[in-house]
C-alpha cells in the first residue's frame, strides 16, 4: 500500500481525531503521526527493513477506516467476529497471521496500542509493570483494552497510596527527563505504544515514553464536554480512549517529565528539543495546548504506580556500573551486618594496640630519664 494521499490523510484524521481537525490532515501537526502510520500500514516505503507481507483485507487507506468503524460501532466485538467482518468480506481465504495483521494496523493506527505483543515481546519491561497483551479469539474489544491498563481507581488503593503519590508530587522535579538521564544515567526513547508509557527496562536503563503529544490532543478533543471518568466501552464508540488515561498520559509529559511551559526551565525545553532532533519525538510537544480543564485534585489512576517506581529508582540509583552491581548482587543484609561487626572488632582491637605501644612509649621514656647516658 502507498503512503496516504493529502485528500486521504484528511480522512483518516477526520475519522480517527475527529472532522475539526481534517483540516490540519496536511500540516506539521500531524507530521510524526503520520510517519508512525506509514511506519505501519505501509512499511516498505518508509525505508524499513520489513517482511511485506500481503494482506487482501487491507488495499486501501478507506479499508483501514471501514475496519475501524467496526470496532467504534460495537466495542463489545470479538477479536473472532472483527475478523470474520473484516477480513472474509474482501478476502475468505485469509490466513491467521493476515487476520491478525489486520486487527493488529487498525488498533496500533487508531488507538497507540499494539494489540498482538504476547508472543515476542522482552520479558525485561516486566520491571516497569509492562505486561504482556494480546487481543484473543473469544475476548471484546473494550475488555481486551481495558484490561490492558492497570487502572488503581480509588477504592482499590492501599492506604498509603495517595499519600505515597501525594509525596512524589512535591518531589516531582526530580523526575525531570534532563535529571533522569544527567545524574541517574537512564536513557529515555520514545514509543508509540501507549501501553510502554513510563516503562523502565532495568537491564539496558532504559525508559520509554509516548511521544505522540497531538495523538494525546486529537484523541482528548473528542471527549472535552464529556465526563473525565468517561468508561472505556462509551470511550471506544466515540472512537477514542479514556479522557483521564489521555490527560495523565499529557500530565507526565508535560507536567513532570518535559515541564517547557516553565520559562525558566531551559534545561527541560533543551532536552525535549535533543529527543526531537535525535530520537524523532514529536515536534508538537515542544508546545502547550489546553483542551479541557485539569481538576485541581487530579490523580494519578493509570500512570500511578509506574510514577512511584520512576520515583523509587531515583530515590535509590541503579548501580553505576557492572561492577558495583555485582557486589549489590552479592552482598545480603547478613553479610553486611558481619562486615560491620568485623570491621568494629578490628578498630578495638587497632585501638587497644596504640594504647599498649603508647604505653610502651611512655615508660621507654621514664627509664631513660631515670638513667641517663654519661657521655665519654
Amino acid at each position: 500500500m502507498l503512503p496516504p494521499t493529502e485528500i486521504e490523510r484528511q480522512d483518516i484524521v477526520g475519522e480517527i481525531f475527529g472532522s475539526p481537525l481534517a483540516s490540519q490532515a496536511n500540516t506539521t501537526r500531524f507530521e510524526t503521526y503520520f510517519r508512525h502510520y506509514c511506519s505501519v500500514v505501509c512499511p516498505a516505503s518508509s525505508g524499513d527493513t520489513v517482511i511485506q507481507l500481503d494482506s487482501p483485507a487491507l488495499r486501501t487507506h478507506a479499508d483501514i477506516l471501514s475496519s475501524l468503524k467496526l470496532l467504534t460501532h460495537d466495542p463489545t466485538i470479538t477479536f473472532e467476529a472483527f475478523s470474520n467482518q473484516a477480513v472474509n468480506r474482501r478476502s475468505s481465504e485469509a490466513t491467521p497471521k493476515e487476520r491478525e495483521h489486520v486487527a493488529r494496523v487498525v488498533v496500533e493506527v487508531a488507538f497507540a496500542i499494539n494489540c498482538s505483543l504476547k508472543d515476542y515481546y522482552s520479558l525485561n519491561f516486566a520491571d516497569g509493570g509492562f505486561r504482556h497483551v494480546k487481543w484473543e479469539r473469544n475476548v471484546p474489544f473494550s475488555h481486551f483494552v481495558e484490561s490492558s491498563f492497570q487502572l488503581r481507581p480509588a477504592h482499590a488503593q492501599p492506604s498509603d497510596y495517595r499519600g505515597r503519590l501525594a509525596d512524589m508530587m512535591k518531589r516531582k522535579k526530580a523526575l525531570k527527563a534532563w535529571k533522569l538521564k544527567k545524574r541517574y544515567g537512564l536513557k529515555i526513547r520514545g514509543t508509540n505504544n501507549l501501553l510502554e508509557h513510563l516503562a523502565f527496562d532495568s537491564k539496558t536503563k532504559t525508559l520509554r515514553v509516548f511521544h505522540q503529544v497531538s495523538f494525546l490532543r486529537g484523541h482528548l478533543a473528542k471527549t472535552k464536554d464529556d465526563s473525565l471518568d468517561l468508561t472505556f466501552h462509551e470511550s471506544l464508540k466515540r472512537g477514542t480512549l479514556p479522557p483521564r488515561l489521555l490527560v495523565e498520559t499529557l500530565l507526565t509529559f508535560h507536567d513532570i517529565l518535559f515541564p517547557v511551559a516553565s520559562v525558566s526551565d531551559k534545561k527541560s525545553r533543551t532536552t525535549l528539543e535533543a529527543m526531537i532532533q535525535k530520537h524523532d519525538f514529536d515536534a508538537e510537544g515542544r508546545w502547550i495546548e489546553f483542551i479541557r480543564p485539569t481538576p485541581a485534585d487530579m490523580e494519578f489512576e493509570y500512570w500511578g504506580d509506574r510514577l512511584l517506581a520512576l520515583a523509587n529508582l531515583v530515590k535509590e540509583p541503579p548501580p553505576a556500573n557492572a561492577v558495583v552491581a555485582w557486589f549489590e548482587r552479592h552482598t545480603s543484609e547478613r553479610n553486611a551486618l558481619t562486615v560491620a561487626i568485623l570491621g568494629l572488632f578490628l578498630s578495638a582491637l587497632f585501638g587497644f594496640l596504640s594504647v599498649l605501644v603508647g604505653l610502651l612509649q611512655l615508660i621507654l621514656a621514664w627509664v631513660a630519664y631515670r638513667n641517663p647516658l654519661v657521655s665519654s
